[in-house]
């Protein structure tokens, strides 16, 4: 075990050192990258993404962002000071009411702490994690109304936690102190006293990605979880641990970068079926020009542009076509309506005065007025035009008919005021259906109603009149109107509808040329996106390889007789797909496949410790110490007794603290005569813990 613990201790020395304002890329990635045959472009790229997010998107514009490679790797900084566990004084939390207390030598050493369910050996373990962080894993997992229940119900003096850690250099120990005043368990107030008497937060210490990183508490629930868990949880945990977190970030990064590139190139593509299937309904010419620019071998986005530029209308003499439309006017309804009663009102006096004598006299009357008119008009003639009668006309005749006219004009009176009447209102109907305006187009449909409308003047009886005023009338106005708004619309587009498409067309075009940038770009960027991913691929092997060794180590101590090897741990993937393969091997069966499918509950519980337990050996871990609550859940008494083995040879360098109701791990801890504290606890009815040696 010593064995394994100095080489991760050795490979732990070779994880990335801090610098001002973040981390800085390892020194070997730079060496590695300065030797590589990748050519300048793609080198920039490298150098970028490991730089950060505002380098990268430097390159990803098709600039220079002019990052010179350093010369020598960041200083090693010092190692950290390791803090060991002195004392915990619980009361008022969870299962402990009044205050109880637990005392360790703070220095590596085991202690096993031994409790039936129900004792507080939880609740102790539970208080240290909350006193340093303000949180439990344990309760995050838990419904709302089991966490509710974390102050103790026989004690409501005081909810306080206080946890005494003694830095290695230093006699006197720190004080951690967190204090609860409100009803909610977020609600607690933590301060640290210094072995120098300062106080402050918790933030003095200085801890706070290292408590996330190396992790000093492990549960039973996040034992189960560190292989079943959430994939990218463990991966996360092992790349921090190892100094792989900035080169996994410029993996990511740059990863990011080339899917944003590759998206650009091909969204032209994509795009195109839809942008020509909208050109294809279109009828504006420039559509169909814009189509066959589309379609054609080879593309040409220069002439495409000019087109999408056009913002004019498709023919401007159409536009005066569309103002005067805009402007038409048409008979109202309201005068429609009166020419039409009138047209039947004299229809209806006609019919009444049809057969009549003042008919009769009103056609004589007529007849002899004519007669008359000719005579004046031809006074040699004497022979009547009608009947071929010699000497029918003269003064004689003409003071006749001038008597006869006199004498029947008030007999036809009524007739005649009917007859007048009704060639009014055909004089009235003739002047609305005025002919078509010369600049309207006859192939219109607003043409060929007004065609219609206009040949109603030829028709001579009122009711027929009356009825073509009504029927084409109607249908007139309703199409002049929906004209004379179709106009206005489109007017309101200057370009005559193909505005939207031009648009599509012009977005189209930049987008195209965008890919062609991108395609350019993104040849060094893929370049160095796969020199980089081999290269993590292979730094990430060297990384995890003394951890992977321990793990397997700290495995063959607690399978015990079981024929499982742990093959390898990999750190595969990247971004959402990023995970830890666990691969084990069974019955010297290579390659049999991932843990999960392949171990009970007790072994993944072994195979959990064995890849956490190293993590404490780290020799980054300001932590010395390691609180395990139940890790003995599950599992058989031979891995029991593997388990004692291992936690053993762990406290000689580290300070381990385990809570277990299971009595199968200090028996076996007696009877290897392994060292190891075991200390008892108890608890009563009133939630009073004590432990005893």
């Amino acid at each position: 075990m010593t064995t394994a613990h100095e080489a991760f201790a050795a490979s732990a020395e070779e994880a990335p050192r801090r610098r001002r304002g973040g981390s800085a890329p390892t020194g070997s990635v730079w060496e590695r990258l300065a030797r590589s045959p990748l050519d300048p472009v793609a080198r920039q790229w490298v150098a970028a993404a490991l730089h950060g997010d505002d380098a990268l998107a430097v390159c990803v514009q098709g600039d220079d962002p002019e990052l010179p490679l350093p010369a020598e790797p960041a200083p090693a900084a010092p190692r950290p000071r390791r803090c060991y566990l002195s004392r915990v004084e619980v009361q008022g939390f969870r299962g402990i009411g009044r205050a109880a207390s637990l005392e360790f030598p703070p220095g590596p050493g085991l202690t096993v702490i031994v409790g039936r369910n129900g004792s507080g050996k939880s609740s102790f373990a539970e208080a240290v994690e909350a006193a340093l962080t303000g949180r439990n894993l344990r309760w995050d997992a838990m419904p709302t109304a089991w966490r509710d229940g974390w102050r103790n119900l026989h004690f409501d003096d005081r909810t306080e936690i206080t946890v005494e850690l003694q830095l290695s250099g230093e006699t006197d120990t720190a004080r951690v102190t967190r204090s609860w005043t409100g009803d909610s368990v977020r609600s607690a107030r933590g301060r640290v006293e210094l072995p120098s008497g300062e106080t402050g937060s918790l933030a003095n210490l200085g801890w706070g990605e290292e408590l996330v990183r190396y992790r000093p508490f492990l549960s039973y629930d996040e034992l189960g979880r560190t292989v079943t868990g959430r994939a990218a949880e463990l991966y996360d945990t092992l790349t921090a641990l190892l100094g792989l977190t900035d080169l996994a970030e410029a993996e990511r990064r740059l990863a990011r970068a080339c899917d944003r590139l590759a998206k650009q190139e091909r969204r032209p593509s994509r795009d195109l079926p839809y942008l020509v299937e909208q050109l294809r309904a279109g009828d504006d010419p420039r559509a169909g020009r814009a189509l066959e620019i589309l379609q054609a071998p080879s593309i040409d986005l220069d002439r495409l542009a000019v087109i999408a530029a056009d913002d004019g209308p498709a023919d401007p003499a159409q536009q005066v076509v569309l103002r005067r439309l805009r402007r038409l006017a048409v008979p109202e309804r309201a005068l429609m309506a009166d020419v039409v009663n009138e047209l039947r009102g004299a229809a209806m006096e006609i019919a009444m005065a049809s057969g009549t004598k003042g008919a009769r006299a009103r056609s004589v009357v007529e007849l002899l007025r004519q007669a008359m008119a000719h005579h004046e008009r031809h006074p040699a003639e004497s022979t009547c035009p009608a009947c071929g009668t010699e000497n029918a006309f003269g003064a004689d005749w003409a003071r006749r008919a001038r008597t006869e006219i006199a004498a029947l004009e008030p007999v036809a009176a009524s007739a005649a005021a009917a007859y007048d009447r009704a060639e009014n209102a055909r004089d009235q109907a003739r002047f609305l259906m005025a002919p078509p305006p010369s600049w309207l187009p006859p192939d219109s449909d607003l043409g060929r109603i007004w065609e219609q409308w206009a040949a109603g003047s030829d028709l001579a009886d009122p009711t027929e009149l009356a009825d073509h005023i009504e029927n084409v009338g109607r249908r007139l106005r309703s199409t002049a109107i929906a004209a004379r708004k179709a106009a206005t619309e489109r007017l309101a587009d200057p370009t005559d509808g193909w505005a939207e498409l031009a648009e599509q067309v012009g977005a189209w075009v930049e987008d195209a040329r965008q890919a062609v940038r991108a395609r350019e770009t993104l040849r060094p960027a893929e370049q160095a996106l796969n020199w980089f991913t081999g290269l993590a691929r292979e730094i990430r092997a060297e990384r995890l390889r003394p951890l992977a060794s321990q793990a397997e180590k700290v495995w063959q101590r607690l399978r015990q007789e079981r024929h499982i090897d742990l093959e390898a741990l990999r750190l595969v993937g990247r971004g959402a797909q990023r995970r830890v393969a666990v691969d084990v091997s069974v019955d010297g069966a290579d390659g049999a496949g991932n843990a999960p499918g392949l171990l009970s509950q007790g072994e993944f519980q072994a195979l959990a410790l064995s890849i956490c337990l190293p993590r404490t050996l780290a020799t980054g871990n300001p932590f010395g110490f390691l609180v395990l609550d139940d890790p003995v859940q599950a599992m058989d008494t031979e891995t029991v007794e593997g388990l004692s083995a291992v936690l053993a040879e762990v406290g000689r360098h580290r300070q381990l603290i385990v809570f277990t109701h299971d009595t199968r791990l200090p028996d076996a801890l007696r009877r290897l005569g392994l060292p190891a504290r075991i200390r008892m606890i108890q608890r009563d009815a009133m939630s009073n813990v004590w432990v005893a040696d």
